[in-house]
Formats: C-alpha cells, sequence, structure tokens
C-alpha cells in the first residue's frame, strides 16, 4: 500500500493567480502572495513526508514546468495537469498514478500552508475506514481531498467548483457514486481579502519561522 500526497498547483502569474485578491491588490501583489503560499505549502507538503517516512511527495503542475522543478527538490515527482476543471484534473492525476485498490491519494491546493502537518496524517488515517476524506473549508469548499484506491472518473463532474456549493456537491457525487467519506474538523483557505487579513492577524501570533515565504511577500503587499 503506498501512500502518495499531491499538491496541485498553478504558477504565481500576474494576472492568472489569485484573481479574487488581484481585485483588492492588483495582479502583482497577488501574485506575490501567490508565489508565498506555494512556497510554504510546498514545505509543509516536505515536513509532512519527514513525520511519514514512507509518504510519497508529487506535485501536479500547470504551466511553467520549470519553475516548479526549481522550487522542489529530488524528492518530489511532476505531473503535468490536463486541461478542464478542477474535477477533470484531479482524475487525469489519478489515472497518471494508477493507483491499486488500497493506495492512498491525498490532494491539496496551495491555498492552506497554515494547515496543521498532523492534519495530513489524519487524512491518511481517516482512509482507513472511508474511501474518501474531505477536509471542509468554512467557505463551502474544502482545503483536502483523498482517496483509497480512486474514484470512477467523471464522479465530480457536476461540483460547481470555486464557489460555496461545491463541499456539498462534492459530497452529493460521492454518495451517488456510493462512496464512504469522512470528514476532518474545518478549516479555512486563502481565497478572498478578507481570508489573508485573517492570516496576517494570526501569524502575529506564530513563531518567527513559520511560514517564512508568505511572511516575506506580506511585507511587500498591504492586506489592508
Amino acid at each position: 500500500m503506498s501512500r502518495t500526497l499531491v499538491l496541485m498547483a498553478k504558477p504565481p502569474t500576474p494576472g492568472l493567480a489569485k484573481t479574487r485578491l488581484a481585485a483588492h491588490l492588483g495582479a502583482g501583489p497577488a501574485a506575490t502572495v501567490a508565489y508565498g503560499l506555494l512556497a510554504d505549502t510546498l514545505e509543509l507538503c516536505e515536513a509532512a513526508s519527514r513525520a511519514d517516512g514512507g509518504l510519497r511527495l508529487v506535485l501536479a503542475w500547470s504551466a511553467e514546468r520549470e519553475l516548479f522543478r526549481a522550487m522542489t527538490g529530488e524528492g518530489w515527482r511532476l505531473i503535468e495537469q490536463c486541461s478542464g476543471d478542477l474535477g477533470d484534473r484531479l482524475d487525469g492525476v489519478l489515472a497518471e498514478l494508477g493507483p491499486a485498490a488500497g493506495d492512498l491519494t491525498v490532494f491539496l491546493g496551495i491555498d492552506a500552508p497554515h494547515l496543521p502537518v498532523e492534519r495530513i496524517a489524519a487524512a491518511f488515517e481517516a482512509l482507513d475506514a472511508a474511501e474518501v476524506v474531505l477536509g471542509p473549508c468554512e467557505d463551502g469548499g474544502y482545503y483536502l481531498i483523498g482517496v483509497r484506491g480512486t474514484w470512477p472518473a467523471g464522479a465530480l463532474a457536476k461540483v460547481r467548483w470555486s464557489s460555496g456549493h461545491a463541499l456539498a456537491d462534492t459530497r452529493w457525487a460521492l454518495q451517488a457514486a456510493g462512496l464512504s467519506c469522512a470528514e476532518l474538523s474545518p478549516w479555512y483557505d486563502v481565497d478572498e481579502i478578507g481570508d489573508l487579513r485573517r492570516l496576517a492577524r494570526e501569524m502575529e501570533e506564530m513563531p518567527p519561522g513559520r511560514l517564512p515565504h508568505t511572511r516575506m511577500a506580506l511585507g511587500h503587499v498591504d492586506p489592508g
């Protein structure tokens, strides 16, 4: 049985990265924040790997492969994301990985580098009993999804991504596919300007070495 942690990542390109933040900060500052979140999430994944010596790390990239290659070490496998919505891209990564029935795969995005590393371990543990695990977000989405083996291709086709319906739609889709689902404790990710302000406040109480790249980015960006 293998355990694989997949980071789904887009490049921090001005005008394309963190568009909801860009509406308040501008394209360049939003891309600066996106780079900080990405770099710190890579470190979160590596911390999870150190805590679990059998954990495989995969970065599923979308454009600018060389940037991601430069940001990852030898312990990472890089897979190109296919086109389509997030459901299509998750399906594509699972098809590329080809997990066996007992293999465990957990997917993260770059939007929650402040997630406790223990939450990743909890996701893998939840897959001992359930076929799918979700990490709900307070905004109606989710910060994490994991699966034992795989789900049927296209199972998430009707999920309304990037909306407050994503979590509920996914629950419905998994139930319709006959898959058992466990859920972790809620968390929040950084999508909107209010999320970034919340993280900035919380970082004031964190040790100075925590989230160094996001901390540096916020030194150049005023979230208000």
